[in-house]
Order: structure tokens, then sequence, then C-alpha cells
């Protein structure tokens, strides 16, 4: 994994680098607090950050928040040695919260889940750079000419993958147009358009698909379970 620890404290860093080098082969760098961890993230695109919470300049809380927006493919993990930023944390949708000190046990447990969190993830290609993309953060996907558009709340991404690719490998896509597949836990209704014909309501997303009469039972179905 390419991992980014972020804290103010040098020892708090190596401990973490050292636990880590520890466990398995993983590219490591490191910053000081949460501007620098910014500019570590527009170049390294880490697969996760290791982010101290109380820190000068920007604290944990407030990178994270630009991360998780901006970055949504890195896993988040919050390192502090108080119990009180739990809540707070998982509002960012941390991956894991850990009290210093960490045990390699507990460091383990964490890198596991991260891994498993990451083979349910779309890989995509971004300025020359190979990114994952969990795959629950995607309301819909859509066939443009050549390519699959991934339609997230804030942000969108060009994909390589076909519609029918993506439908075999993901059951929680349900097809909904020839160019449209429509992830069910982001389904919410049904509506009709300026001509009449029927459009998906997606939780989050202002975007409305359309439905093609052919799908129309099938996505009724699922509104009803």
């Amino acid at each position: 994994m390419n991992i980014l620890i972020v804290d103010d404290e040098p020892l708090a860093r190596r401990r973490l680098a050292g636990l880590l080098a520890h466990l398995g082969s993983h590219q490591i760098s490191m910053a000081d607090h949460g501007e620098q961890a910014l500019t570590k993230m527009a170049e390294q695109y880490p697969d996760v950050v290791f982010m101290d919470i109380e820190m000068p300049v920007m604290d944990g809380m407030e990178a994270a928040k630009i991360i998780h927006r901006d970055y949504p493919q890195t896993a988040i993990v919050f390192l502090t040695a108080h119990e009180q930023f739990a809540l707070p944390a998982f509002d960012v949708k941390a991956v894991d919260y850990l009290l210093k000190p960490i045990s390699g046990e507990r460091l383990q447990e964490t890198l596991d889940r991260i891994d498993g969190n990451q083979k349910d993830a779309i890989q995509f290609k971004d300025g020359g750079r190979f990114l994952r993309l969990p795959v629950n953060q995607v309301a819909c996907f859509q066939a443009e000419d050549k390519y699959v558009t991934a339609h997230l709340k804030e942000k969108k991404y060009l994909l390589d993958q076909s519609l029918t690719e993506l439908a075999q490998k993901y059951p929680q896509f349900i097809r909904i147009h020839r160019s449209w597949l429509v992830n069910v836990l982001f389904l919410r209704g049904i509506d009709s358009d300026e001509t009449h014909c029927p459009v998906a309501l997606l939780k989050q997303l202002d975007l409305k698909p359309p439905i093609s009469r052919r799908q129309l039972p099938n996505v009724k179905d699922y509104l009803q379970t």
C-alpha cells in the first residue's frame, strides 16, 4: 500500500512507520500537519492516510474533510490519544480510529479492513495514475460514446470498463436503461420528465437517469422490496 503518515510528533511518525514496515511491504511518506498532508495528497495519491487529530497549522479533522471530499478513494485512519474525537472522526467516513499507543495487532486489523474494502473498489486512471474508487460511493454509471462515467455525490470519474462488465462484477447495480446502471442503495423513487418518460430519483444527487419502458417493472420491484 501507498501510505501517508500525518503527525506533528516525529517519534510518533517513526514508530508507526516501523510498525507498518514490520507488517508488510508498504510505500510510506510523512507529513507534519494537515496543510503538508494536502500537498502530499496531490503529489502521491496514497491509498491510506494515518492522520493525527491535534496538530498545528491545520488539524487532522479539517484536513480529513478535504481529503474525503477531493480524494474519496483514499482511506482515512485517525490516530489520537483522546477518545472524545471518535464520533466526529466517523462523520468524515474514517475507516478506523486508533488510540495511541498503537499495538501491532490492532494496526494489522486496520490494514486487513482496508485491504478488504479496496478489493470492493473500482480501479480507474487519473492523469497517469491508477486509483481505487470505493464502489459503495458510486450512485450510478452512465455510458457515453466510448467511456463510462461513475457519478458520485460531488464528483464523477471516467472508467475504462463497459456497463456489462460493471453489472456482472457489482450486483448492487441494476440496469435501468441501456446506457445506465444505478446503485440500488441510492435509488429512492421514480418520476417523469417533461416528456412524461420515467426517470430515476437518486439519494444525494439531482441527476435523474432515464428508465426504459423495458426496465421499468424491474425498477419498481426493487423499490417495493
